[in-house]
């Protein structure tokens, strides 16, 4: 097994204990959990253990774990895989059971269509109004669950309204800083991306995107700005209680 033993869980969710038989590593929260199935570092043969039960589980009859499969297969004789461009990733989103499993599925997606190397998804929660990184992508795994402070200079120009979408070079401004700062902090990055989710006018999630090779091209806009929509489309059938 493949799954890192220092991988932190996210507060608040639930935490969970990974065994091939003869080693246990965790606690992990869900979304390292789902990341670990979908990149293989959590075999199909694996056992999981949410922290407080008795018993094992078979890793693929955990409800998420079951719910992210038949989002990503596209028939039921290929394996699960993520989806590689945007308009894949619009239509699993149509199949998400809930904002936080949109989210993961948007973040995936967004970062594949875009070829970033790493990437964050932050949720805008009640009743503070600020961002929780709830999803990742290739990023250091003790930013799940962390809150971003007002003054965030990623929030900050995100619930500005001062456009739906900023692409810039690793060292442009303080936005961009900040990005490299918390995607990458131990290795630079070429460009950035930050993608604001808005819902009726509402900030309800972020997306970052950082490359390591070079900057984000700007034909990748105009994609990246119908997918928010398609996400913000989501994430408002969700809030209304149109969705199960």
């Amino acid at each position: 097994m493949q799954l890192n033993s220092g991988f932190c869980a996210s507060s608040g969710t639930p935490e969970w204990l990974v065994s091939n038989g003869s080693v246990t590593v965790g606690p992990v929260g869900t979304d390292l959990l789902l990341r670990g199935v979908m990149h293989g570092r959590v075999p199909t043969s694996s056992w999981v253990r949410q922290t407080g039960w008795q018993n094992w589980r078979e890793v693929g009859k955990i409800r998420e774990v079951a719910a992210l499969r038949r989002v990503l297969e596209r028939r039921f004789d290929e394996p699960a895989r993520e989806p590689s461009t945007l308009r894949e990733g619009a239509e699993a989103l149509m199949h998400a059971s809930d904002a936080g499993e949109a989210l993961l599925i948007a973040l995936h997606a967004a970062a594949h269509a875009t070829s970033a190397t790493v990437g964050l998804a932050h949720r805008v929660r009640q009743p503070l109004l600020l961002p929780t990184t709830t999803c990742m992508f290739e990023a250091p795994s003790e930013c799940l669950g962390q809150v971003l402070p007002w003054f965030d200079p990623s929030f900050a120009l995100a619930r500005s309204g001062r456009g739906r979408l900023m692409l810039g070079s690793g060292s442009a401004g303080s936005v961009e800083a900040a990005l490299c700062a918390r995607l990458s902090p131990d290795a630079p990055l070429q460009g950035v991306a930050l993608l604001p989710i808005l819902v009726d006018g509402d900030l309800h999630a972020l997306l970052e995107l950082g490359r390591s090779d070079h900057p984000f091209r700007e034909s990748d806009a105009r994609e990246l700005l119908e997918f928010a929509d398609r996400v913000a489309d989501t994430l408002s059938r969700f809030a209304a209680g149109r969705l199960a």
